[in-house]
């Protein structure tokens, strides 16, 4: 009889081991989901189906750049949820001929949620491997170029390594964030 005894606790206490691992699998999966929103998803989702441009790098993107604050403004002057630039902003709108465009549009999430996805897949034209247009999109095209043609830095279309830190943390960051994202929701893909 002891030994049925034992067998029964060491079930039970399996069972226990299983509820309270289920427990804590789900209840951090809500506190993930707190942390990592879907804010903005019907328009997310559209524009990154429209332009061609996975949402969870999206998601990753605007985590790191705003945390889904609307209003947030960078000390560079970067505006909005995805942190776009007045001079970004004017050559973007040229791009999609938006002829009613003002500055304090990038405070309207369709708006700059639209011009961010854009000029990410802008960007993808120029460079294809998503860490390098990352960096494009945080430290500017102009000076990712000028990194790929040192063969010190980069060579085609691949950063080797990436001179400023800040830029380098924020490619960091938002694959990682991205990363999150697509494990967090990998059942909307279903």
């Amino acid at each position: 009889m002891k030994k049925r005894k034992k067998k029964k606790n060491k079930g039970g206490v399996i069972f226990l081991l299983l509820l309270l691992a289920g427990f804590l699998f789900f209840s951090g999966n809500v506190l993930y989901s707190r942390l990592f929103p879907l804010e903005h998803e019907d328009l997310i989702e559209k524009y990154a189906a429209e332009y061609g441009v996975d949402p969870y790098l999206v998601y990753g993107l605007i985590h790191t750049e705003s945390r889904f604050q609307t209003t947030a403004i960078s000390p560079a002057g970067a505006m909005g949820l995805m942190q776009i630039t007045p001079e970004t902003g004017d050559f973007i709108a040229k791009r999609l001929q938006m002829k009613d465009y003002e500055e304090s549009m990038l405070y309207v999430p369709e708006v700059n949620i639209r011009m961010g996805i854009y000029y990410l897949s802008y960007l993808e034209e120029s460079f294809p491997v998503k860490e390098t247009r990352l960096a494009a999109y945080n430290a500017g095209p102009n000076r990712v170029k000028g990194w790929l043609d040192d063969s010190n830095v980069g060579s085609g279309d691949v950063l080797h390594s990436i001179p400023f830190e800040e830029t380098r943390n924020y490619v960091e960051r938002v694959t990682f964030r991205e990363t999150i994202y697509r494990i967090l929701y990998f059942y909307k893909d279903f």
